[in-house]
């Protein structure tokens, strides 16, 4: 016997149509991992149950599917596109997938998910600080000094350099997982460039549009003042030594990169300049707009380029999308620039398994938010246990990002595990390793109904003369039902995350 289905209303043949049009792969998949809005018997759970029957009873299969199409079309519109990596060396455009169907999340639930990102953000802010300053977590051997200054992420030429008020990563992008047991763990840490906030609230502003009758249901907490709320963060992050008024712009490689659509659409919110680097150029240490008639200082850069790109003179050579003189305008004080560089620290795979480390050293605080347990492969114990047990485990590349780099292992072949072996053991480095975690699913439209699809979120945490969370974040969802990959980079979806209040519907 299979698990119990959704039992909401199987009165009449009709209403057991509906059942059938959401039933398919929820009869298997309950066993395999939580869903969010069922509880183990299969019924829906307090805060879903008006959700359900709205699926079942009051709206169906028709009325649903016709405001999916509505919602995808109403992307098509906007322009919402993500660059889909669809083999090595090829992309494809797409509109960026979109489900109508909200992830609902308690406000008990959010505070403490809030709580935790929060600390999260701290912790990692004063790793970052204390690595390019007095390094007393390397020198007090809390960190093993090695693995710290042979990330990726580090920048010796970041030893000494000053931050408007010490904040290197002032957006913050974190990545949960709602696990077995129903708590919120920590999957990783996005601190370089965080991205998709654009998404988030594109997807509010289109269900708002397509599905007007889900919001009769429920009001989940606003998020459209994100922009503001950005904005106001970037300018608290405005250099001391520089006495004019703040003028800030968003930094972007241009039409061709991946989340182009998220550049032009926060600078538009934001009412401030979209600059490519073609835009820029630096004279006596000052950063300025230029155009055939006129310049204009900038004194804030809110950056979507990778920092190895963004000054040819300090950093790559090669690099056709650098600014000469950016990175010397930053660290002479006439230029803000967010995130700072270096903070690849906080946000190196390898890193992650001791920021809860962090947050006792630096805070004398338990995280409130947990990490998902993760095997570091330069310590040879656990390294020994990886390569033995990689049938079980999930391994990372600790340098790719999107999904990629990654050994699922109980769904690899002997090869890939061999060959994924021999890398770890060639450059121990390079490699953590996790539980698989079947995660918490949720239901989705799909072509031939309602079927259940794997969830993360990414919330946003703003750091400025105040820390803020919108409440809320990007729902991001599997490409199938039996994938365990979310990531847009790959063909991932979305949701609307609706934060409610505790009551019930």
């Amino acid at each position: 016997m299979g698990a119990p289905i959704p039992q909401i209303s199987q009165a009449n043949g009709e209403k057991e149509k509906r059942l059938e049009f959401v039933s398919q792969n929820y009869r298997k998949l309950l066993l395999d991992g939580p869903d969010e809005s069922l509880d183990p018997r299969g019924e829906p759970k307090r805060e879903y149950k008006a959700l359900w029957e709205l699926f079942l009873s009051r709206v169906g299969k028709d009325r649903l599917l016709s405001a999916q199409n509505a919602a995808n079309e109403r992307l098509r519109q906007l322009g919402v596109h993500f660059v889909l990596k669809i083999a090595k060396e090829k992309t494809e455009e797409r509109i960026f997938p979109f489900d109508i169907l909200p992830r609902l999340i308690l406000k008990k639930e959010w505070d403490k998910i809030q709580r935790g990102l929060i600390q999260r953000t701290i912790a990692l802010n004063l790793f970052i600080e204390d690595v390019y300053g007095k390094q007393r977590i390397l020198k007090e051997k809390v960190l093993d000094q090695a693995l710290v200054l042979s990330s990726l992420g580090y920048l010796p030429q970041m030893i000494g350099v000053k931050v408007p008020r010490g904040i290197y990563a002032a957006i913050c992008g974190c990545d949960l997982l709602q696990d077995e047991n129903g708590n919120f763990v920590v999957l990783e840490d996005n601190l370089r460039i965080p991205s998709g906030a654009a998404y988030m609230l594109c997807c509010r502003k289109v269900l708002k549009e397509s599905c007007p009758f889900l919001f009769d249901l429920k009001k989940p907490l606003p998020i459209q003042s994100y922009p503001t709320v950005l904005l106001k963060t970037l300018l608290d992050l405005h250099p001391s030594e520089v006495s004019q008024e703040p003028v800030v712009a968003v930094l972007t490689p241009g039409p061709y990169n991946s989340a182009y659509f998220e550049h032009a659409f926060l600078a538009n919110q934001m009412g401030i300049p979209l600059v490519e680097p073609k835009d820029l150029v630096v004279e006596n240490a000052t950063l300025y707009l230029h155009s055939k008639t006129h310049k204009k200082r900038i004194s804030i850069l809110y950056r979507r380029i990778e920092e190895s790109f963004i000054d040819p003179v300090a950093f790559r050579p090669d690099s056709l999308i650098g600014v000469k003189g950016l990175f010397g305008s930053f660290i002479k004080g006439g230029l803000s620039l967010v995130n700072a560089p270096g903070c690849g620290i906080g946000d190196d795979k390898a890193i992650y398994p001791y920021v809860p480390k962090m947050i006792r050293y630096y805070l004398n605080e338990e995280p409130i938010l947990r990490n998902i347990e993760t095997y570091s492969c330069v310590d040879s114990k656990q390294q020994a246990f990886v390569v033995d047990n990689l049938e079980r485990l999930v391994v990372k590349e600790v340098n790719q990002s999107g999904g990629f780099g990654m050994l699922i292992g109980p769904a690899s072949s002997s090869k890939t595990r061999e060959e994924f072996k021999k890398r770890i053991l060639a450059h121990p480095r390079n490699y953590i390793a996790q539980p698989l975690i079947h995660f918490s699913k949720l239901p989705c439209m799909s072509g031939s109904g309602i079927e259940p699809r794997r969830v993360d979120l990414r919330p946003f945490v703003l750091m400025g003369k105040e820390l803020r969370v919108v409440p809320g974040g990007l729902t991001r969802v599997s490409i199938s039902w039996d994938s365990f990959i979310v990531n847009s980079s790959q063909g991932g979806g979305s949701k609307d995350t609706w934060i409610i209040e505790d009551e019930g519907w």
